[in-house]
């Protein structure tokens, strides 16, 4: 990080001072670069900071990574590796290698050959075109995200004037894929209601091998499946507290406080370079104390003494993480459970439902059960700020509990879900109006 020194000449005259280090030589000594830098004489001293602290940071970048070069002879496979680099320290593993794949399976191919200063907005809507029958709405979005980084970079560098991302337009099927997948607060309640259910399973026939080693054939038959409380407790405290699958998978006993009703955010499980591993949670603040209702209190008692005895059941072949009380959720023998395994699970339940619904459609009818949609795992996380609107908790509270850096963060994505809920309102209006009328 660049040093700044503010110096004001006799003359009245404000400058900075700006020590830039640039590494350390063979023999440990600092290596640095100083500047200085004349602000805005009629600027206020905090404005001046302001503005001396943004040349600092850029000249930084530019000493550091070597981007003090024409956009017109630069080429944008070399800067688009070059901006990839500068990003790396700020962004967590998984996104660095997600940005990584983007750049190399598409958009360097597209690109290779072009200038960085000669790519215009037709360039990108083009791009994105090609994209369209390979990819979802969201893959796209993440492509043009990319791109959109990476101009952005360049035109805070001073190396182009506009970012031909700005006013790009994506194709149509992303425009009309734009809506987040959540469930309505009715159909929160309905999904929540399946996971008490009961459910009949078909196992077709298969082949199977004895403890001599010897196979045989198990004929077709049905079993009651019930949905395991671990999996009750996870549903539960993604729709209710809005935590993301990592935040989530990372929870140990030991964050859950019971006799306040809350639960501490402070990691996260998600891709580092050593595998699926724990790390910081995605932003500072992701890090957070969300409370819990008090109905999830019983549920999660329940479970923390199912737990405990299949621990002492494993005995020394538990294999769980046994610090901090050990990770809520789990496999069999007491590892952390695996990062696919809640949605594959989520899906299959969802499944299951509605092949119930469709089987018993009286039954389904009297207990106010409808088909639910298949919405992603992360849905739950959307249901639960669709609920929290519905159940007009103010903007900042459900931003807090989210772990949303700005209010603006949370209006930004749900805009469009919270649309239901202002037709709500309006339709109260027109009710209180006709009482009084």
């Amino acid at each position: 990080m660049a040093s700044l020194k503010r110096v004001e000449h006799k003359s009245g005259r404000v400058v900075y001072r700006i020590v830039i280090c640039m590494g350390y030589d063979k023999q440990g000594n600092k290596l640095v670069k100083n500047l200085t830098y004349s602000v805005n004489q009629s600027a206020t001293p905090k404005q001046q900071e302001k503005e001396a602290l943004k040349y600092a940071m850029d000249m930084e970048d530019k000493i550091k990574y070597g981007y003090d070069f024409d956009a017109e002879k630069m080429s944008f496979e070399d800067f688009a590796y070059k901006w990839l680099e500068s990003v790396k320290d700020n962004i967590a593993y998984g996104t660095y290698t997600n940005y990584q794949h983007f750049l190399e399976s598409r958009i360097i191919p597209y690109f290779k050959g072009f200038k960085l200063a000669h790519i215009k907005t037709p360039h990108i809507e083009a791009f994105l075109k090609t994209l369209v029958d390979d990819y979802s709405a969201g893959t796209i979005r993440g492509y043009a995200n990319v791109l959109s980084g990476i101009f952005k970079t360049a035109k805070r560098w001073s190396m182009i004037d506009n970012n031909p991302c700005q006013d790009a337009r994506k194709p149509k099927k992303v425009q009309e894929e734009q809506d987040i997948k959540f469930f309505t607060p009715e159909q929160s309640l309905m999904f929540l209601k399946s996971l008490n259910m009961s459910y009949v399973v078909t196992c077709k026939g298969h082949e199977r091998v004895d403890d001599t080693g010897k196979p045989y054939y198990v004929k077709e038959y049905t079993e009651t499946c019930t949905v395991p409380t671990q999996y009750k407790v996870f549903f539960n405290l993604s729709l209710f507290c809005g935590f993301r699958k990592g935040e989530t998978l990372a929870l140990h006993w030991d964050d859950i406080d019971f006799s306040n009703k809350e639960i501490s955010i402070a990691k996260s499980v998600g891709k580092t370079e050593s595998g699926f591993d724990y790390k910081e949670p995605k932003t500072q603040t992701s890090i957070r104390t969300v409370p819990f209702p008090e109905e999830a209190i019983a549920l999660l008692k329940q479970y923390h003494i199912e737990y405990i005895q299949e621990r002492f059941r494993h005995g020394t072949a538990w294999q769980g993480d046994l610090e901090h009380g050990g990770n809520i959720f789990i496999q069999s023998d007491g590892k952390r459970m695996g990062h696919t395994t809640p949605y594959q699970y989520f899906v299959k339940h969802l499944h299951r439902y509605n092949e119930w619904v469709k089987s018993n459609p009286v039954k389904a009818k009297a207990e106010g059960l409808e088909e639910l949609p298949i919405i992603p795992l992360h849905g739950l996380r959307h249901s639960c700020a669709t609920l929290l609107n519905y159940l007009e908790v103010n903007i900042i509270d459900i931003s807090k509990i989210l772990g949303h850096s700005t209010p603006s963060t949370t209006m930004n994505i749900y805009a469009h879900s919270f649309e239901e809920q202002k037709r709500v309102a309006s339709n109260k209006i027109d009710e209180f109006l006709r009482k009084n009328a």
